[in-house]
């Protein structure tokens, strides 16, 4: 589908543009039809650029959504809320705290 749309977009204005010269060039009297044409390439190309564009935005949202979802099922998996209580120093010292 997304060749398809692409297609479309770089080809419409190409092929609008050709019409809108010829028939400028008919009743004008003018040779204005390669202009025309390349106005229609340059607009296709803006709309390609602009669809890409578009197209990696919302694969970079979508992979963000992903990843903060990975990470919350992560954290919800490791956190059971029973904290371990500290276990006493195997270091013997004194009465004054001094190493013995």
């Amino acid at each position: 589908m997304m060749i398809t749309q692409l297609g479309l977009n770089v080809m419409v204005p190409v092929f609008v543009c050709i019409f809108a010269g010829y028939y400028i060039d008919r009743y004008a009297g003018t040779k204005l039809t390669l202009l025309f044409l390349i106005l229609g390439f340059l607009a296709g190309g803006l709309n390609a650029y602009r669809m890409a564009k578009a197209a990696i935005a919302m694969d970079e949202k979508e992979e963000k959504e992903e990843d903060k979802r990975v990470r919350m099922e992560r954290q919800k998996k490791g956190h059971t809320g029973a904290h371990k209580p500290k276990q006493p120093s195997r270091v013997n010292r004194d009465d004054d705290g001094k190493l013995l």
